[in-house]
């Protein structure tokens, strides 16, 4: 007769085998520590240090969630050195290799549209708002976008998107308004 232990031994296998540890997920501590040093220079008004240390995140990035990571904080940055295209080649990496990130494709979209490229706009936007539903931002610059583009129905289906959602009552007056002049002739 087999001992207890014995037969509980490919239970433990079979335990062991589905508990394993979840593959990490967020940006490596090393990618963290550099876009940390970055900012810091950024902070310090040091550019040329902070691209470098923002370089550096990036070659160290390896896995999709620190390349997302590395390179976002990257084009947030270029951006405000008047780096578009550069920031939106980096955002265009960021949302290939996390395609689930709604922030990267919320700024891609509005990236896409500073850079004329109004129907990769609004693609980008529409994924930022399929996957963030609940999330106004998207839905907010998807209906400025068509608004702008004389689009008028889809900016009024936005917009009444808008209103199904949990909004400051300033915002909520907002939305109304621009429903308002939307049904205007």
């Amino acid at each position: 007769m087999r001992s207890p232990r014995a037969r509980l031994a490919p239970i433990w296998v079979v335990a062991a085998c589905a508990h394993g540890a979840p593959p990490p997920r967020g940006p490596t501590v090393a990618v963290r520590a550099e876009i940390a040093e970055a900012e810091a220079a950024e902070r310090s008004r040091h550019h040329d240090v902070a691209r470098t240390h923002y370089q550096q995140a990036i070659e160290a990035a390896r896995d999709p969630d620190s390349v997302a990571f590395a390179r976002h904080e990257y084009a947030e940055t270029l951006v405000t050195w008047g780096e578009a295209p550069e920031a939106r080649a980096q955002l265009e990496i960021a949302a290939t290799a996390n395609p689930g990130d709604a922030s990267v494709w919320h700024d891609l979209g509005l990236l896409r549209h500073s850079t004329g490229d109004d129907p990769g706009a609004i693609l980008a936007l529409a994924r930022a708002e399929q996957l963030v539903p609940n999330d106004a931002r998207p839905r907010t610059a998807l209906a400025a976008l068509y608004w702008k583009r004389g689009d008028k129905a889809n900016a009024t289906r936005e917009y009444r998107g808008l209103l199904a959602l949990e909004l400051p009552e300033r915002v909520r007056a907002k939305v109304e308004w621009a429903l308002a002049e939307l049904a205007k002739p």
